[in-house]
C-alpha cells in the first residue's frame, strides 16, 4: 500500500510572502469546503506536521474522486527542498537565462548536489549553466517533470486521488500568477 503525496510548490514566493500567500490559499480553500479551517494532527503522513483536514467539498480539487476522504493538507512555508519520489529517469533542467536543456549527471550533478546542501543550508544558492556558464540561482531553474522545487512555500496533499489541472491552476491564480512545480510521489 504506502501513503502517497501531490505538491503544489511555488519557488517565486520570497521568505516574506509564503505566509502571506499560504493564508490566501487555505482561505480559499476553506471556503470551497476542500479543506477544514483548522490544521490537526493526525491527517498527514507523521504527527509532527499539523494538516487541514479534508472538507466537504474535496471531491472539487481531484480529477476522479473516489470513495472514503483523502487524507490532510500541510502547508509549508519554510525553506524546503521539494522533490519527487520515484524514478522518473535522468533529471534534465532548464537554464532561465540561455533556455538550453541539459541532464543532470556527472560533474553537473556534483555541483547540483552542492548547490542543493547550500541553498537548503542558507537560502542562497548558484548553479553555473553548462551551456552559457551564466551562474543562476537554484529555484530560478525549470525541471523537467517538476523533479525539484526549492521553494518558502508548498501545499502537500496526502493520500488524494490525482488533483485536476484546473485545481492546479485555480492554485497558482492565488499565488499571484507565480510560477508553480507540481511534485508526486509514494512512500
Amino acid at each position: 500500500m504506502g501513503d502517497t503525496f501531490q505538491t503544489i510548490a511555488d519557488p517565486d514566493a520570497s521568505p516574506q510572502d509564503s505566509a502571506r500567500l499560504a493564508q490566501r490559499v487555505v482561505e480559499w480553500l476553506v471556503q470551497e469546503g476542500i479543506v477544514l479551517a483548522e490544521p490537526e494532527p493526525g491527517w498527514a503522513l507523521g504527527e509532527r506536521d499539523l494538516s487541514h483536514p479534508p472538507g466537504p467539498h474535496w471531491h472539487k480539487a481531484v480529477a476522479n474522486a473516489r470513495w472514503g476522504s483523502p487524507g490532510g493538507v500541510v502547508v509549508h512555508t519554510e525553506r524546503r527542498v521539494f522533490y519527487t519520489l520515484g524514478d522518473p529517469g535522468p533529471a534534465t533542467v532548464t537554464c532561465p537565462r540561455c533556455r538550453k536543456r541539459a541532464e543532470v549527471e556527472n560533474d553537473l550533478q556534483e555541483r547540483f548536489w552542492a548547490a542543493c546542501e547550500a541553498w537548503h543550508a542558507t537560502g542562497h544558492a548558484d548553479l553555473d549553466c553548462p551551456a552559457c556558464a551564466a551562474p543562476v540561482p537554484l529555484p530560478a531553474w525549470t525541471w523537467t517533470d517538476d523533479a525539484f522545487a526549492f521553494a518558502h512555500l508548498g501545499f502537500e496533499f496526502w493520500n488524494w486521488p490525482a488533483l485536476s489541472a484546473d485545481f492546479r491552476s485555480r492554485t497558482a491564480d492565488f499565488l499571484e500568477c507565480h510560477r508553480t512545480a507540481f511534485l508526486m510521489g509514494k512512500i
